[in-house]
């Protein structure tokens, strides 16, 4: 399976996305409250939804061994970049009971209650395996 690579750099008011089939790297790191939410995530959730739709026995095999995890490190995001989080955790969740081999690696500042509590809110929503992880 063939899939673009999503490459957004990091601004003050939004986060770093790389999506990249090819190497095995995904991740959402940074500060998000863009001017736009819409114009931002629509084309993260729409290549997750492209990646859900084009599920082969190649991809499947591709990661049975190496599984692909989303590693997602907000330091902060605002109400409406939150339906756009959830959006993102949910497909994850999509791509996982379709078969294919990923996880969810939940990173949040050291002291930083508030968005562990968060990442934890999604363990009862989704059964996508999802891991804490306390960055210094």
């Amino acid at each position: 399976m063939t899939m673009n690579s999503i490459r957004i750099q990091e601004t003050k008011t939004s986060p770093a996305v790389v999506f990249d089939l090819d190497n095995n790297k995904f991740e959402i790191t940074g500060c998000s409250r863009p001017e736009d939410v819409v114009v931002f995530y629509q084309p993260i959730v729409d290549w997750l939804c492209d990646l859900k739709m084009g599920i082969n026995d190649e991809l499947l095999a591709k990661f049975q061994n190496n599984p692909i995890v989303f590693k997602l490190f907000l330091e902060y995001f605002n109400s409406s970049s939150a339906k756009y989080v959830l959006d993102i955790v949910l497909l994850i969740n999509e791509l996982f009971k379709s078969g294919l081999n990923v996880k969810i690696e939940w990173q949040y500042k050291y002291n930083d209650e508030d968005m562990l509590e968060t990442g934890e809110e999604f363990t009862d929503l989704i059964k996508c395996p999802i891991s804490f992880v306390e960055v210094q």
